[in-house]
């Protein structure tokens, strides 16, 4: 089951600490963002980012139904 993941990145703006905070379907896409080249946290030159996963399920097994 995957789970909803919370990624937060922390910059600077004009002297002030910032943070931005974008909801991932998965912990692996939030990952992506942190590590791979050319993405939001390389574009607003952040400082850090973390990946936070939530209790909230982003997808749902279900079991198949069987016959009587």
């Amino acid at each position: 089951m995957t789970f909803y993941t919370l990624l937060t990145l922390v910059y600077v703006m004009n002297g002030h600490p910032q943070e931005a905070k974008i909801w991932f379907a998965s912990e692996d896409d939030c990952w992506s963002v942190l590590l791979n080249n050319d993405t939001l946290y390389d574009q607003i030159n952040a400082e850090a980012g973390f990946c936070d996963v939530s209790a909230i399920p982003s997808r749902i097994v279900k079991p198949k139904p069987r016959p009587w």
